[in-house]
């Protein structure tokens, strides 16, 4: 029930289904899609969750007229789509921060029930950036020894300018006043700051939040990139600004490389057992000072939580919460219990 931001990064989704016969159609297969078709079969023999950043903006563009008539259209982004989430959860009031967010977007959010605080502070509006979403169930290509099959999603998007994530300067009291009754913050979209000087002003605006409401928690999502100008940035100045963090399993691996913590050696395909989730987990709160550590991967979640800040109940409450919420939003009907989950 505590009122909540949400930012940064806020998009459209074209959500398209991945079918024998889209792979096998002349449209996927013409040689502007080589990469993006390698990089598809990659994430679907791993079942696992990857995005590609396309660097150049104009290649970009020919993907999206390709696939224009193709799937349909939905929030994205981690910001886009817990907004939409919590106001449906009856949380009555969900700020979304997000100043380059094109207006069928924030009309969408906005009648989901979610407020928008001054759309662009003054700039002219941008246009709606839409990612694609390849989603996948297993079986449609050989799945690689040692992965465990599960359904999953491949996405293609732009490399968004840092502004994507900033306040303006000028701006920036004019933020503080807005969000002085806010306790809880989600926030994400670190992958598109670059420079060691953004990722300052980011983290220097995460204690802005706080500083205006000591009830104030911020909660940081990871993403998957391999840039580690950006692994260095999210670990040495927004982890310690920050009070928890969510990741999944390979963002873990990540991050953990980023701090360089060679004594947990990942497996096959970069995979972790849980016994090294685990550890690596408590690597990185120790490493960081975070209060929180979320770890959601396939059939079990871990989370990491300091023992000052810790209500076990409340805890366990909310991580069935969460597991409920995936499942229902999946449309799952099997009853069994994942094996890797149990063991």
């Amino acid at each position: 029930t505590n009122p909540t931001i949400v930012g940064f990064n806020v998009n459209l989704d074209r959500i398209i289904q991945i079918t024998p016969a889209l792979l096998k159609s002349a449209l996927f297969n013409q040689p502007l899609l080589s990469e993006l078709r390698s990089r598809l079969l990659h994430s679907m023999q791993t079942c696992t969750a990857e995005e590609w950043f396309v660097t150049d903006y104009a290649v970009y563009q020919q993907f999206t007229r390709i696939f224009a008539d193709t799937g349909h259209l939905s929030v994205g982004g981690q910001a886009g789509i817990a907004a939409v989430h919590l106001a449906s959860e009856g949380i009555s009031d969900v700020l979304c921060i997000a100043p380059t967010t094109g207006p069928e977007t924030r009309k969408i959010l906005e009648n989901a029930g979610v407020h928008m605080l001054d759309h662009h502070y003054g700039a002219e509006p941008s246009s709606d950036t839409i990612h694609l979403v390849f989603e996948y169930a297993p079986g449609l290509v050989p799945v690689a020894d040692g992965i465990i099959s599960r359904n999953n999603r491949f996405i293609v998007s732009p490399l968004h300018a840092p502004e994507s994530v900033l306040i303006p300067g000028d701006k920036e009291t004019e933020f503080s006043t807005g969000i002085s009754q806010y306790t809880r913050a989600f926030l994400s979209g670190y992958q598109y700051l670059r420079t060691e000087k953004e990722f300052h002003r980011a983290a220097d605006q995460c204690l802005l939040m706080k500083r205006n409401n000591r009830k104030m928690r911020v909660h940081v999502e990871c993403v998957s990139v391999t840039d580690r100008r950006v692994i260095n940035g999210f670990i040495h100045q927004i982890l310690p600004v920050a009070d928890s963090i969510g990741l999944n399993e390979h963002e873990l691996v990540l991050l953990l490389q980023g701090l360089d913590s060679s004594g947990i050696k990942p497996g096959i395909f970069g995979m972790l057992s849980p016994v090294q989730q685990v550890t690596g987990a408590l690597e990185i709160c120790k490493s960081s000072g975070l209060k929180r550590l979320h770890l959601h991967t396939f059939g079990y979640y871990v989370q990491v939580i300091r023992n000052d800040c810790a209500h076990p109940e409340a805890s366990l409450n909310a991580l069935l919460f969460a597991s409920r919420a995936v499942a229902q939003a999946a449309q799952g009907t099997q009853k069994e219990i994942s094996p890797a989950g149990v063991l």
